[in-house]
């Protein structure tokens, strides 16, 4: 059988179409997990394997779609793991298939900080399915519809782990061109996955190919892997109760024209495809060779769950350096406590001030990094669209920071001391970072600027070493305080053009290193700033709410001491001796008073200072029915409202929704006792055969958080127990994430309706408004919406009362 990695980049394959779509044709036992066909009815599995290869697939996806020991709990089938997932390979190589794509799905729990899994219990999962599989020796591990970066990027690590074989990762996006539940986009999707150790990246399922299409040129233009593309035959719809997939094979062959066109060399179908579909491809690409493709934009690529950042490829990159505990002891108190909120803070206010990165520096006295670092890296993740950069020295807090962030962070940083390059460069190849060189070695720092570059030179020859390319290094030649140094920064200065130029390496530099011990700071940062850039620097750690416009004098002043030509000094701080002292680094913010205060927490997710602003507010005289009406309502809202513009994504939404709650808690902690009514009861549940439950927890956490008593149901719930559950609710709201299980929905909505007097909902990303509509019930498509939804039912009914 050919190596499937010969073939990458070097010819068009055809992949198979969807598994489940073929299988739901038949008179299936309800509540089966299609995984268990492989040893229940493996003669129905390996037909549907074979008449994909008849029509003209290359490539066949095993049925181990829900594979893992979590999906397969649902259904007590653990202790075949081994079995069910062995099997599966198997009958897609007797099916008769040159290849053999051994296929994980989504585990159907949604990582910190978008829930509540921890990284190592998916990672274990996806691991264990992985070793499984392997050992029928497939050609290549195939990931697929995913819809949050941090678990695709989870299951990759998790796979590569226990094998070498190619792994093909496709992310599932929405019509907003996004990951529905991490908000990324393709081009940062393909950057995390490829840094990862992904051999080939794409998209399936949740699009038609006429939506798929833009997608799939954006992507091919931010990664030199191979694309894969397998799109839905069209968008799905209801008619007389049965889902239907209005697209049609000759429609998806044409298709695969351009999908190759834009660069995609793997091309097949999802949901709602058939062989028919599969031989249309066939015959449409049946003597395509892949496109050359331009390469990606050049520079080191730094990328965070919701945007990619590229030093040394054009435009300077601000570094924002204020999450650093060092001479700010109001952050370093708030970290010794466990808290993050002047993480938070100070995040926030570097992202508003046009930070492209942010530093995160936990290291102070009396503070676990290996706890915080990581705790901060999920924090912010989750709060602010800028990657992030994991600056400490401790190599275990280090690795427990890369292992979670669902992104390519940037390491600051590896140094030429052997001990930094034994415990640093294996970290960065295993978790796919980029790093920080220092200039300097178990000597100290150079004084000379060739010195420093030899360092640097010798840290880069030792990363090619460990796997890791230019593009993963960011060297700093490492800035000294001028005041301490004869000849200022020239040192500093002529590394950095010697790296740029001669070397070829990005640059960055902590730019207020310069000024330490000397008034007039910020000018001279600034001035030093100017002169960096022009000898090559791509990025600077600064602060960037410091602004500061320099005049000819002061800048002329300025140079003089950076370049030693003002010994001591003298003449620039005769100059600034009149003015007043330049603030301190750790001057508190301006916090506005405790209202405005609590609402922002609200916004950016801050859950330790929420319930100490409200028991402020409260204290001062307001009613706590006031500060939850008054205030945190207002918050989420305006929140919510964003999300409804695309402004802010889910992380921030579930973030400000676990602050709402513990703000609300703990407002209704100092109500007489007797008096802590809730604004209405409900029941929240996925339909039967359904056991996704990302969509409902989020709704659920969001309704919880400003009032609500929900009873949760959990997933794959009968109509039974809906109706039973719904004679004391206000209003009922259930899911759906499966076109299968539409028709459960419709049936559990009716016996509702018959049975209580109660407003009921439907949403999931399968349901449209108007399928609600035809069975007379409200629908949203998001969280905030749901919680308006549910809001003016319920006045409705009490109204009525």
């Amino acid at each position: 059988m050919p190596d499937i990695q010969l073939r990458l980049g070097r010819d068009v394959l055809v992949l198979d179409g969807a598994m489940g779509t073929m299988l739901h044709k038949h008179d299936l036992p309800e509540g089966q997990s299609l995984v268990q066909l492989n040893v229940t009815a493996p003669d129905l599995v390996q037909e549907v394997h074979r008449l994909y290869t008849l029509a003209g697939a290359d490539c066949a996806t095993t049925n181990s779609f829900g594979g893992t020991r979590l999906k397969l709990a649902a259904y007590g089938l653990t202790d075949q793991l081994v079995e069910l997932n062995r099997a599966s390979v198997r009958l897609a190589r007797a099916g008769g298939a040159r290849h053999i794509l051994a296929e994980l799905g989504p585990t159907g729990h949604v990582l910190q900080p978008l829930g509540t899994a921890g990284f190592d219990e998916l990672f274990d999962a996806f691991a264990e399915q992985t070793a499984a599989l392997v050992l029928e020796h497939p050609d290549a591990i195939n990931i697929a519809t995913m819809t949050d970066i941090a678990e695709a990027r989870c299951a990759v690590l998790a796979a590569r782990s226990v094998t070498d074989l190619p792994i093909f990762v496709t992310c599932t996006f929405g019509l907003s061109g996004r990951m529905d539940l991490s908000g990324t986009e393709p081009e940062t999707a393909a950057v995390i996955l490829e840094a990862a150790g992904a051999s080939a990246v794409g998209l399936n399922c949740g699009l038609g190919p006429e939506q798929m299409l833009p997608l799939v040129e954006r992507m091919a233009r931010a990664t030199s892997l191979p694309v894969i593309v397998r799109p839905n035959a069209g968008l799905p719809r209801l008619v007389d109760g049965v889902t239907v997939f209005p697209g049609t094979a000759e429609e998806m062959g044409q298709y695969a024209e351009r999908f190759v066109d834009a660069g995609a060399s793997l091309i097949g179908s999802c949901c709602g495809s058939t062989p028919a579909f599969t031989g249309a491809i066939a015959g449409y690409i049946a003597d395509r060779t892949p496109v050359d493709r331009p390469a990606p934009p050049a520079g080191v690529r730094v990328a965070g769950p919701r945007g990619v950042v590229h030093i040394g490829s054009g435009s300077f990159v601000r570094v924002g350096e204020r999450i650093n505990p060092t001479g700010k002891k109001r952050l370093a108190e708030s970290l010794r406590a466990g808290k993050l909120d002047v993480v938070r803070e100070y995040a926030i206010e570097q992202a508003d001030a046009g930070a492209d990165l942010l530093d995160v520096n936990v290291g102070a006295a009396g503070v676990d990094q290996r706890v915080m670092l990581p705790k901060a890296v999920l924090a912010l993740s989750g709060l602010v669209d800028q990657p992030l950069v994991l600056d400490t020295t401790d190599p275990v807090a280090l690795e427990a920071a890369l292992r979670i962030y669902p992104g390519r962070a940037l390491v600051n940083s590896v140094s030429g001391e052997a001990a930094s390059i034994e415990a640093v460069l294996p970290l960065l190849s295993r978790y796919g970072a980029a790093t920080v060189v220092l200039a300097l070695d178990d000597s100290g720092i150079p004084h000379e600027a060739a010195a420093r570059v030899a360092v640097v030179e010798r840290v880069r020859a030792a990363a090619h070493e460990a796997g890791l390319a230019d593009d993963d290094l960011v060297a700093d030649t490492l800035v000294l305080a001028a005041a301490t140094q004869d000849d200022g920064a020239s040192a500093t200065l002529d590394a950095i053009a010697a790296v740029s130029r001669e070397v070829g390496l990005a640059t960055i530099a902590g730019v207020s290193n310069v000024s330490h011990g000397l008034p007039g700071r910020p000018e001279l940062n600034a001035r030093f700033l100017e002169l960096a850039i022009e000898a090559g620097l791509t990025a600077g750690i600064v602060n960037p709410s410091e602004t500061v416009t320099l005049d000819g004098a002061t800048a002329e002043a300025a140079t003089a001491v950076l370049l030693g030509r003002d010994p001591r000094a003298e003449r620039w701080i005769a100059r600034i001796a009149s003015r007043e002292a330049a603030p301190t680094p750790d001057a508190p913010v301006p916090a506005g008073d405790d209202v405005t205060r609590l609402g922002m927490a609200v916004e950016r997710g801050d859950a330790d200072s929420a319930p100490e602003l409200v028991d402020a507010l409260i204290a001062r005289g307001m009613a706590p029915q006031a500060v939850i009406a008054e205030v945190l309502t207002p918050a989420i809202q305006r929140l919510g409202d964003a999300y409804g513009r695309g402004e802010v994504f889910l992380p921030q939404l579930i973030a400000a929704a676990d602050a709402m709650k513990a703000a609300v808690e703990r407002a209704k902690s100092h109500l007489p006792e007797g008096s802590d009514a809730n604004e209405g009861r409900v029941v929240f549940g996925t339909v039967k055969g359904d056991i996704h439950s990302i969509g409902k927890d989020i709704c659920v956490s969001m309704l919880e958080s400003q009032g609500f008593l929900v009873e949760d149901l959990g997933v794959d719930v009968s109509a039974e127990r809906f109706v039973e559950a719904a004679r004391d609710a206000d209003a009922v709201c259930l899911s759906a994430l499966m076109t299968t299980t539409l028709p459960n929905m419709e049936r559990a909505v009716a016996a509702i309706r018959e049975q209580a007097d109660v407003a009921v909902f439907v949403g999931g990303a399968v349901v449209t408004s108007d399928f609600a509509s035809g069975l007379g019930a409200g629908y949203s498509e998001d969280a905030p919406g749901c919680v308006r939804a549910v809001r003016g039912a319920v006045a409705t009914r009490k109204g009525n009362a």
